[in-house]
């Protein structure tokens, strides 16, 4: 597990895409765990750290397996509150298609599954109050980005350049190019210091 700049971790072992843990004073709040096959890794991280104990929040941008695939088993071992977007909830439990025809081919192969009790950012009570979740639809309908102090954690609302500029990902990969572009305008109007990308670097805004 590395420590970053902004005094958040970032995990080793999810595998997929990057995760990230968030302290929150006594307890903490993991981003994207990443994929099913590597749950049994992160819980091993979390606990070698001394942080299993004390993980109360799972925090998903989005629905996409790479990102939320180690969740449940996350969450069954810690007991922590699962938060999602209503609208990727709802594709993932299938109460409303995936928005296009390769999403749903790829949603075809395998869904992540989520916990019994689900906590819908930006409507249920008990959200972490250090943490904004801001709406940032485009890749999937209910994606969220997550502000933190001086950060933030992005998951593919946008790939960020090595110059902390931000750009969108391939086409094939966006549910809505016109939400998409909205919410990269959004997170470049941010006043951050740092982009906790899911794919890619933690990099500096200059």
């Amino acid at each position: 597990m590395q420590k970053l700049s902004n005094g958040a971790f970032q995990l080793s072992k999810s595998r997929g895409a990057n995760g990230y843990v968030i302290p929150l004073g006594e307890t903490y709040a993991v981003i994207d765990p990443g994929m099913k096959s590597g749950a049994q890794a992160v819980i091993a991280e979390l606990t070698g750290a001394g942080m299993l104990g004390t993980v109360s929040h799972i925090l998903l941008t989005h629905y996409d397996i790479d990102h939320a695939g180690a969740a449940l088993a996350l969450a069954t071992e810690t007991g922590a509150q699962l938060w999602i977007g209503r609208a990727d909830a709802d594709i993932l439990t299938g109460r409303r298609p995936a928005g296009t025809f390769s999403r749903r081919i790829t949603s075809s192969i395998g869904r992540p599954k989520l916990p019994e009790t689900v906590y819908y950012l930006g409507e249920s009570p008990g959200f972490p109050a250090d943490i904004t979740a801001l709406p940032t639809p485009g890749h999937t309908p209910g994606h969220h980005a997550f502000v933190w102090g001086s950060s933030v954690f992005s998951g593919d609302a946008v790939m960020v350049n090595p110059d902390g500029t931000l750009k969108q990902f391939p086409r094939l990969l966006i549910t809505d190019k016109a939400q998409a572009l909205d919410s990269t305008a959004v997170l470049e109007a941010l006043d951050v210091r740092w982009v906790c990308p899911g794919h890619g670097k933690v990099t500096a805004r200059r």
